[in-house]
This record gives C-alpha cells, structure tokens and sequence, in this order.
C-alpha cells in the first residue's frame, strides 16, 4: 500500500508547543504554493506512473485556514495524476475556528472522508496557555458542522501533561470528547521542543508541569476510561472505534510506501529516503524550476531499516511478527535483536513472546520509549 502525505505550512497563529514546519502571516503566499503543489504532484506521477493510493493525508500547519479553492484544487490534482482505491482513506486537519459548516460541505463534497480536529483541551484557560486560537465552544461547532456536512469518520486530537493541568481537568475533557463519539481520537502527552515558546518558559522555570507520576495517572485514567467507552488502543497515543484506527499511520507504523508532497515533506519509497526543501519561498523556487521540491535522497541501511521495523511495529498494540520481519530481512529477528529482546522479554520483563509475536506487556506501554530506545 501507498500513501500520499500534503504539506499545508499555514497557519492563524503558532502554537506554543508547536516544532512544526508552519508558519503564520503567510497565507499571501498560499495561491503560490498551491500552484507549486500541483506542479510537483505532476511531477510525481512521471516518475510513479503506477502508484495506487490507499490514503490521502492533508496535513499542516492549518490546512483548513487557507482559502477551501485551493484545497480542492489540490485534492483534484492528485485524482487527476493517481489512481486511488475506491475505499480510499483521504483525511483533512482542522482546527475549530478555521473551518464552518460550508467550509466543510466543500471539503467533504470534493472527496475528503475523514476530518482530524484539534481540540486539546476542554478547559479554555488551557487552550489559552497553549496559544490555541479558538475556544471549547468553537470546537463544539466545528464538531457539529462537520456530522452536519456529511463527515462520518472524525478524529479528535487531545493533549494530557499541560501546564497547570490537574487530572479532574484532564477527565472532564475526556468525558466531554467521548460524549460526542468521534470515531478516533488521540491522546499526546505534551513534549517540549527545543526552540518553542514553552521551551525557553521551561528552561526560565516559568512552566508549571504536572510531574510523572501524574503523567502516568492521567495516561492510565485516559487507556482505561477510553476502552469502556469502545475505543480500542491501537498505538500507544491512538485510540479507535473497530475499523476506524487511522490506515494512514498505519502506513508509516508498518514501513509501506508513501509520497511526501510540499515544504519540508518527506516520502518513502522502498529503500530510499527523500527530503523536501523546507522554506516555503525556497520550495516554490525548486519547484518551478525542477518540478521537485526534493533536496536530498538517501538509500537506507539495512540495519536502519530493520530498527525502525522493530521500533515502529511495538509502538502497536499488536506488536511485531517475526515471520513478517524474516519475509522482510531474511534474517531472524533474534540474530539481530537478540541481546535486547532478551533483556526485555526474560530479564526486565517489559515485553513478551507468544507464537510469531513480540510486543510491550499493556503495563509498560506509558514507558515504552524507554524500552523503544534500545532498539534506535
């Protein structure tokens, strides 16, 4: 299977937490962008003249702040260069305030199925303190115009360990998520990313962060509460109705092919690595003149691959299949990986082996990147 990642950089207004290749006050330049999009999905199409899409990614950045033309634009260029699975999954990101109830007809007419809306929080102090653009209610309605619109599958991103956060806080939200029945939902423990606003709070000790052990209750309250409420973990971070869980992760999860398209996007395609330049102005440059934004292409090693299958694969609750990673490798898991897979299954305890499968024990997955370290 094949996915196809678009980059939409812009955005209302920078996040707080946010690292991400976004950029606000910029939309002037979005018509630009759009074109060199296009271009470089025609481009593509050259080269993988054979490719099939499963799923269809719009990510950003805000993809629903820039004008809904451009949006469609887009999406029927890549129908118009690629063949696409009738059941394909085509997801937009969202944030409540950006998008309205026409908005989103047109977004969901033009082809998009599935709609991810970061929400975050129900508490508006904290969408505030995170430097979120809208409120809880704008979420609300955002939610409601999109059932309205003919979305059927909705994702809501939620965030836990925020500044401040008390776990009532974090089950309020919760309860208040699960009440309206999204088919998915997200739940991401905050991470401080060097050169974000919170980082330099952080480093002048003026962010007030719940410590670990409320880390872990709030993590443990969220598995636990989602899981009576129908939501099956499926990734560490990722919770789904049956049939819901998000096949264009899973893409990334499972090593499958995907195309990267825009500033700063990557793709992956076999063995081979492929980086887009990153400055908006610099990408739409390349672009025109190359019909790429590509920058850099790497082959991958072998032994990198085989990491990233193990560190990938047990981020999923199902956990790794030896016989998938000996179809892959041809080699056994155990020569590879044996000294850390022993200390993690025999010694530490953390992980287990029953049949063809390898995976972290349900009790240890709030440390697993503790344990995924090993195997970087």
């Amino acid at each position: 299977m094949t996915g196809a990642y678009i980059h939409i950089p812009f955005c209302k207004q920078k996040c707080k937490y946010c690292d991400f290749n976004s950029y606000s006050g910029m939309t002037d330049m979005s018509y630009s962008y759009a074109d060199a999009l296009i271009k470089e999905i025609e481009t593509a199409k050259l080269k993988l003249p054979d490719t099939k899409l499963s799923s269809i990614y719009i990510g950003g950045g805000t993809p629903t702040y820039i004008d809904t033309a451009l949006t469609e634009k887009i999406v029927e260029a890549v129908k118009n260069n690629f063949s696409i699975k009738d059941d394909a999954e085509i997801t937009i990101e969202c944030n409540p305030g950006t998008a309205d109830f026409e908005k989103l007809s047109r977004l969901r007419k033009c082809g998009i199925n599935r709609l991810s809306i970061g929400m975050q929080s129900s508490a508006d102090d904290m969408l505030k303190s995170l430097g979120r653009v809208h409120n809880y209610n704008d979420f609300l309605e955002c939610f409601k115009s999109a059932r309205n619109s003919g979305f059927e599958n909705i994702s809501v991103d939620l965030m836990f360990g925020l500044p401040n956060q008390s776990l009532d806080l974090w089950k309020e939200t919760l309860e208040k998520t699960a009440e309206l029945e999204p088919e998915h939902i997200s739940a991401y423990s905050l991470k401080i990313e060097e050169g974000t606003p919170f980082w330099r709070l952080f480093n002048d000790g003026n962010l007030d962060l719940p410590d670990d052990d409320k880390n872990r209750e709030m993590y443990d309250f969220c598995v636990n509460y989602l899981d009576n409420n129908g939501y099956n973990r499926y990734e560490i971070s990722n919770f789904a109705k049956p049939g819901y869980e998000s096949r264009h992760n899973l893409l990334y999860w499972n090593l499958d092919d995907y195309i990267g398209f825009g500033a700063g996007a990557y793709s992956c395609i076999g063995k081979f690595r492929f980086n887009n330049e990153r400055s908006v102005s610099g990408y739409i440059d390349r672009v025109n003149n190359s019909g790429s934004g590509i920058i850099e292409i790497d082959k991958t090693a072998e032994y990198e691959r085989m990491c990233e299958f193990v560190f990938l694969g047990l981020r999923l609750d199902r956990g790794i299949s030896k016989k998938k990673f000996m179809n892959m490798f041809g080699k056994d898991i155990f020569d590879v990986f044996g000294k850390q897979l022993n200390k993690h299954i025999n010694l530490l305890k953390t992980m287990e082996e029953y049949g063809d499968i390898i995976k972290i024990k349900s009790d240890y997955i709030y440390v697993s990147n503790i344990i995924l370290s090993d195997f970087v």
